[in-house]
C-alpha cells in the first residue's frame, strides 16, 4: 500500500548507533519499522481587523490511533512510500470527529500563548492523513530480560515501551 509519510531524519542504522552509544547495558536484538497515523488539519484563525496581526494559519495534528491533539510547528516534509500493510497502525478515530474537535486545541493554545481574551473565528481549511515512522527496538538487558524501545525516526527521540 502507498502512504504519505513525514520524512525521517533517522534511518535504521542511525537509530541503532544512537541507542548503542546511550547504554552499554543492553544489546539490540531486532528493529522493526512502524508507521503511525496522524491527521494534519489546517485552520485559519481570524481575530478580526482590530487584532489583524494575530490572524494566522495553524496546523493541528490529530493522533488517529489514540485520539490526542497537538500543534505542529511546521507543515513538515513528506514523501510517498510503498509499505507493507502490516507495518501501518490502523486508523481508529473518525476523520470528521477529528476535524470537528480540532478547534478546541486551537482555542486552548491561542488563549495560552497569545494571552488574548477575545475568541477568534476558526475556519477549517484542509486536512490529510500522514504517517510518522517509528522503530520498535527489541533489546535484551544484562540479566537476559527482553524490553522494547520506541524510537521516533523523525526527531530521534526514544522512550521505553515496557520493562
Amino acid at each position: 500500500m502507498e502512504i504519505k509519510i513525514l520524512k525521517n531524519g533517522y534511518k535504521m542504522k542511525d537509530a541503532y548507533e544512537r541507542l548503542v552509544k546511550r547504554s552499554k547495558h543492553f544489546t539490540i536484538e531486532n528493529m522493526d519499522l512502524l508507521f503511525y497515523p496522524y491527521l494534519l488539519i489546517e485552520y485559519d484563525i481570524d481575530f478580526g481587523r482590530r487584532l489583524e496581526k494575530l490572524n494566522e494559519r495553524v496546523i493541528v495534528m490529530a493522533d488517529m490511533f489514540r485520539g490526542g491533539y497537538s500543534f505542529a510547528r511546521s507543515r513538515g516534509s513528506f514523501a510517498r512510500m510503498e509499505v507493507e500493510e502490516e507495518t501501518v497502525m490502523p486508523v481508529k478515530m473518525d476523520r470528521r470527529k477529528a476535524i470537528k474537535e480540532g478547534p478546541r486545541t486551537v482555542y486552548g493554545e491561542i488563549m495560552r500563548k497569545k494571552k488574548v481574551l477575545r475568541t477568534p473565528d476558526i475556519e477549517y481549511i484542509d486536512d490529510e492523513v500522514v504517517y510518522k515512522p517509528f522503530y520498535i527496538v527489541e533489546c535484551t538487558n544484562e540479566e537476559g530480560e527482553t524490553f522494547h524501545i520506541l524510537f521516533d525516526a523523525v526527531t530521534g527521540d526514544f522512550s521505553l515501551l515496557n520493562a
